[in-house]
């Protein structure tokens, strides 16, 4: 059964950049610098790259998964088309679960660096609570309002983070990326395995396919952003690389807060607190698209309704960022988030693409057997 949705309800295609930008860029372009060196030192800006073109072939399949499913437009009802109500509504579960546990890897890594950097002693309910009515507010606006933020997190987010990270050029070491290719193929793969939690968030895509008008013209503008972060990732990882020795960077917990942190300016004076509080929308964002797709993945797959879910939600990860406040566990809780992405991401998305092909061909060799029957 399609569902349908009043245009109302959609956004232009081109509009699409903005949810895809707040989903993807998150807390981890403060950090992804220090993971992405273990394993291809300083050769590691060839690992954006190479997990940039995977990601626009994985993007490429997701287009073509959901531009040929007839009956429904995105993952949640696919599911249940290929697999039937039972085990369809299982991977329904765990793809809104999944996008649940980002939305709380999201909110609980921020809040961990407000607690290491501005309020030490904090008490991180209050906080938590003020995190879960404003993504409530926004959530409950529909996904044009979850667009309108992410217009919001683009305009303000951008304009002030590139020319604080570009205050580094006088302090910059070029001889620092030399020499060139001394790692190999398998040290490259591996950093580009940890590159891929940088891009987790573009697969929300799968569920508000449907919310775009003519969505197959945003293609384009997809691909777009996965270009756009990809330069922005070789940018501050570069401008890293040339600022940090090759032995200094692994002990730099944030690296790209290290950098600014150096700077002092009249009026702010600590520039990394403008940094972290600017991005704060940023997040609000990222968290705001992940549990609307979750949402409605809930209300497409279940028919329960989508501000019912989103509190239940919100009261787990606030619920969970009170109980989790050791630094070893929030580590572990991110890099199984990424290991589950990865697997997201290269294993079910392509497996979802091969049932689509097989029933494309089982579907018109019936319509071809249909058609001889009638002949005859």
């Amino acid at each position: 059964m399609r569902n349908e949705i009043s245009e109302k309800y959609m956004v232009s295609p081109y509009l699409i950049i903005f949810p895809l930008y707040s989903s993807i860029v998150g807390v981890g372009i403060i950090t992804y610098q220090r993971k992405l060196i273990v394993h291809a030192g300083y050769n590691a800006w060839i690992s954006v790259i190479i997990t940039s073109i995977s990601i626009h072939i994985i993007l490429w399949i997701i287009y073509n998964i959901l531009s040929s499913n007839r009956d429904g437009q995105e993952i949640i009802t696919l599911n249940n088309t290929i697999f039937g109500k039972f085990w369809g509504n299982f991977l329904n579960s765990a793809v809104v679960l999944y996008f649940v546990y980002g939305a709380f890897v999201k909110l609980k890594v921020y809040i961990d660096m407000v607690q290491v950097w501005l309020f030490p002693g904090i008490n991180i309910l209050p906080i938590s609570i003020i995190f879960a009515v404003t993504i409530y507010y926004v959530v409950c606006g529909g996904f044009r309002s979850v667009t309108g933020i992410g217009v919001w997190t683009m305009l303000i987010s951008l304009p002030s983070v590139i020319p604080q990270v570009l205050l580094t050029l006088p302090f910059l070491q070029p001889l620092n990326l030399l020499p060139l290719l001394n790692h190999t193929a398998t040290d490259i793969l591996l950093s580009s395995k940890s590159m891929v939690f940088e891009y987790l968030g573009f697969e929300t895509l799968l569920i508000f396919y449907p919310f775009i008008k003519t969505p197959a013209k945003s293609q384009k503008w997809a691909h777009s952003v996965v270009i756009f972060v990809t330069f922005l990732y070789l940018m501050i990882l570069i401008l890293t690389l040339m600022f940090f020795s090759e032995g200094q960077l692994p002990y730099a917990i944030w690296p790209t807060l290290d950098m600014i942190s150096i700077f002092e300016v009249p009026l702010l004076q600590r520039l990394e607190y403008f940094f972290i509080s600017l991005w704060f929308i940023n997040i609000i964002a990222g968290i705001s698209v992940y549990l609307w797709v979750a949402c409605r993945g809930m209300k497409t797959a279940f028919r329960i309704g989508q501000p019912l879910s989103l509190i239940v939600f919100l009261i787990a990860a606030v619920t969970l960022n009170y109980f989790i406040t050791d630094r070893s566990t929030i580590d572990w809780i991110s890099e199984l988030y990424g290991t589950v992405g990865l697997y997201f991401i290269y294993a079910y998305i392509p497996f979802m693409f091969v049932c689509v092909l097989i029933r494309k061909r089982f579907t018109r060799n019936n319509n071809s057997i249909d058609i001889e029957a009638r002949a005859d």
